[in-house]
């Protein structure tokens, strides 16, 4: 009989003072690494808890919530509390790191700073995640996800030509900025094993939101022209867009030579390849609203399975536009295992995403995954830290 292999962050014990999205994100991949996390919130509990969309419906937890929070310890701790204050001192000298998304200055003042903690744990690894960054002329400013997309110049390239500037869909700033602060945060526990001493380790969501956009930084800083909003098209490709076809719409990228040259065949118009209008990625993009309504008008006359097939066999690569329902009913996503169960806070069942990380020797889903309700965890925690609180 083999035993089951130990999760890669084993023995790692995580701190998280943050909240809603980005910091909870950062600490649930590093829970789904096997380290245990202490996630600590004022008694009123992280504002996650109770945000929910209209379509969410009711239940004990928003699902908001608990798609970053199923396999956490839970503490309601008073910071501003001389004794609770005392206990989360306690709780980070045992830590191995610490996470926080205050603002700047905060958590020195309380005594919870990267220096003060690492003065009794040199050991600590310190993460700290801010909207703006940690000094300069914008550091106390607070910020969330929309507010960064602004800011970051990500809304401005987002949308359709002629159109307001639009935001995505989904809070990808702050799920971007949980994953980078993880990467720093694994990268400065190895340089704890190679040396023994902590790290503090911090970014901001604005360096993160203009990092997500670096290809498109990159072509200004060379240029000087500021992206025009191309709405679905790559504005340096062609063929590279949303098409319509005859159930729905799929995405077409064949803009590289090979590509192109297959896409053409594939459509019966190789007379196109020599177009004078269509020959190089140049003409291309500039004839773009011509070359887009002639493919559109042969792809519309079969279906996205027909043409996913077609085009999949070659190599060229283009996807079906799916909504939530389809994507999670798609034998891939099943294959992946990127669903999973878990427990609500009343024991009632959950479908949360799994965290995307796979290894050859560890498995996530033995994890428990269930979410504690404020406090959940206080009782014991307190019992396991209380003799070395009293010294």
């Amino acid at each position: 009989m083999t035993d089951t292999p130990a999760a890669p962050l084993d023995g790692i014990t995580v701190v998280d003072f943050s909240r809603l999205i980005a910091g909870p994100c950062a600490t649930d991949l590093l829970a789904s690494l096997g380290a245990r996390v202490i996630k600590v919130e004022g008694h009123e509990g992280d504002p996650m808890r109770l945000t929910r969309s209209k379509e969410a419906g009711g239940g004990p937890t928003a699902p908001t919530f608990a798609a970053f929070n199923v396999m956490k310890e839970t503490i309601a701790l008073d910071l501003k509390n001389a004794g609770d204050l005392a206990f989360a001192k306690r709780l980070c000298r045992e830590a191995d790191v610490v996470v926080e998304a205050f603002r700047p200055g905060v958590m020195d003042r309380l005594g919870l700073g990267a220096d003060a903690l690492r003065a009794e744990n040199p050991g600590l690894v310190y993460a700290g995640l801010s909207a703006f960054g940690a000094t300069g002329p914008e550091q106390a400013r607070g910020g969330v996800d929309i507010v960064l997309q602004a800011e970051t110049g990500l809304m401005s390239v987002t949308g359709d030509a002629g159109q307001e500037p639009t935001k995505a869909g989904v809070p990808i700033i702050d799920a971007a900025s949980g994953a980078m602060l993880t990467v720093g945060i694994l990268a400065a526990l190895v340089g704890r094993g190679k040396t023994g001493q902590g790290d503090t380790v911090r970014t901001s969501m604005l360096d993160v939101g203009i990092f997500l956009q670096a290809q498109q930084y990159a072509e200004f800083l060379a240029s000087g022209i500021v992206p025009p909003r191309v709405g679905n098209k790559a504005a340096y490709a062609a063929p590279a867009d949303v098409f319509p076809v005859s159930d729905g719409q799929i995405v077409l990228s064949a803009h590289i030579v090979p590509h192109w040259k297959k896409l053409c065949a594939i459509l019966g118009h190789e007379e196109w390849i020599e177009d004078p209008a269509f020959v190089t990625v140049k003409e291309r993009v500039e004839n773009r609203e011509t070359l887009n309504a002639r493919i559109a008008e042969v792809l519309t006359r079969n279906s996205a399975a027909f043409w996913l097939a077609q085009f999949n066999a070659v190599g060229i690569t283009a996807g079906q536009v799916k909504d939530y329902r389809e994507v999670i009913a798609t034998p891939q996503v099943d294959a992946n295992g990127s669903v999973v169960d878990a427990v609500n806070v009343d024991g009632s069942p959950l479908r949360i995403i799994r965290p995307p990380l796979r290894f050859g020797h560890f498995d996530d889903r033995s994890l428990p995954r269930r979410v504690r309700g404020i406090d959940e965890s206080g009782a014991e925690l307190r019992s396991e830290f209380a003799g070395e609180l009293a010294q």
